[in-house]
């Protein structure tokens, strides 16, 4: 049966949780029972890169409901203009991790993360990219991403 990823992680779908791994149980507990819409407006005017680094750590099922919320975030334009920047930075480079370390883990949500990566390209302003971006870094991390994506 394929699962929906509309609905929230039940504490079963998180799985067992050892106490040596802080770093997971620390995003277990921020994030059991919550909405995508909840865990936004806690991370709305933080640092991107913590929401982000929270999705680092979570199993399966967690990951897809949760990566979807964090789309939403970009696409929907929910982080405050200091935050823009961290965002798609913070967002392009999780995509490249988890394509250099787990790609496959990213095929049931390829179609969106293309649409997310185009979305961010096709509005640098919006994003500061065109500030801070001096070096033309997104440029060929796009190009990467949207490659290797293309491979899997």
């Amino acid at each position: 049966m394929k699962r929906n990823f509309d609905n929230i992680p039940s504490d079963k779908e998180w799985g067992k949780i050892s106490n040596s791994d802080l770093d997971l149980k620390y995003v277990y507990k921020k994030f059991l029972g919550k909405t995508n819409l909840e865990m936004q407006r806690i991370y709305n005017g933080v640092v991107a890169i913590e929401y982000v680094d929270a999705l680092r750590w979570m199993p399966p099922i967690p990951f897809y409901y949760y990566i979807h919320g964090f789309i939403n975030y970009i696409i929907n334009e929910h982080y405050q203009d200091i935050d823009s920047y961290d965002a798609a930075y913070s967002f392009f480079y999780f995509i490249k991790e988890r394509l250099e370390k787990n790609p496959n883990s990213l095929i049931p949500i390829k179609d969106k993360v293309l649409t997310t990566i185009n979305f961010i390209m096709n509005n640098q302003s919006a994003f500061c990219i065109d500030v801070y971006d001096d070096q033309n870094e997104f440029a060929s991390l796009y190009g990467y991403i949207h490659e290797q994506l293309e491979k899997i």
